[in-house]
């Protein structure tokens, strides 16, 4: 019994973790890494 309760407490945990990072939508906005660089060739005309 003891072991179902401890079971159903991480279920209950890692689903609220889930539904807090959808809400929050992960990490939220980020930058590309810095390894990537920008091609102006694939620039839209207004960001040049």
């Amino acid at each position: 019994m003891t072991f179902l309760m401890i079971l159903l407490l991480v279920v209950v945990a890692l689903s609220v973790a889930s539904v807090y990072l959808i809400v929050r939508d992960g990490r939220g906005p980020q930058r590309p890494p810095v390894s990537h660089f920008e091609d102006t060739r694939f620039l839209s005309f207004g960001a040049r």
